[in-house]
């Protein structure tokens, strides 16, 4: 079976060390790049990585904001959340700027490497002891009242020409808010949308 390729992104070189020492006794992970900085990461970075344990809080810049610049080079690459930082709050942003996995500093490995193998095989992963249901409300509540507008029209069949027509909106300014609806409810297309919105009771 081939082995997840990780790439460790943490300032505390101690840490760095010890995560990699531990992983690299682990049969199906290998780590094959790490840094210590946003730059050193962006150099850093292999076209075979497969996830990135990451730090949100770097010397030279914010660790979300490089997700953003890893995706644009590997979109599908994963990214685990390594941090100090366990509030819905911090943890819905981190979630909204493409992070698939969170995990505290103070975790145990097992939980770390779990997160790993999780977020390679399901996708996602929120540590034990995170309030799922608060993320969950929290990412409902995120939506405006004018782009729940949009998405009962939609669920009612209304184009986008009529909806656009009907809110004094251009055609190109409907479609960045129905991105904006499907990045806030973590989907890719208006289809998948509408079917979250209805799962989560927004919409009938």
């Amino acid at each position: 079976m081939a082995k997840i390729k990780v790439m460790l992104v943490e300032d505390h070189n101690i840490v760095r060390e010890g995560l990699k020492r531990l992983m690299e006794m682990e049969e199906g992970i290998q780590v094959i790049a790490e840094a210590a900085t946003c730059r050193e990461a962006l150099e850093q970075l292999k076209p075979d990585t497969d996830v990135i344990l990451l730090d949100i809080k770097l010397p030279d810049g914010d660790g979300l904001d490089l997700c953003k610049e890893f995706k644009k080079k590997l979109p599908g690459v994963r990214f685990i959340a390594l941090t100090t930082y366990d509030d819905a709050l911090f943890i819905k942003k981190a979630l909204e700027s493409g992070v698939h996995g969170f995990i505290p500093k103070y975790a145990s490995f097992d939980e770390i490497k779990s997160a790993i193998n999780i977020t390679m095989r399901d996708g996602h992963y929120l540590y034990p002891g995170l309030n799922v249901e608060v993320i969950m409300r929290l990412n409902e509540s995120s939506l405006t009242e004018y782009e729940m507008q949009i998405l009962r029209m939609m669920a009612g069949g209304a184009t986008q020409k009529s909806i656009a027509s009907s809110l004094y909106m251009s055609i190109s300014t409907l479609r960045r808010r129905i991105t904006g609806i499907c990045t806030k409810l973590g989907v890719d297309t208006v289809e998948e949308a509408l079917a979250t919105a209805a799962k989560k009771g927004l919409i009938r």
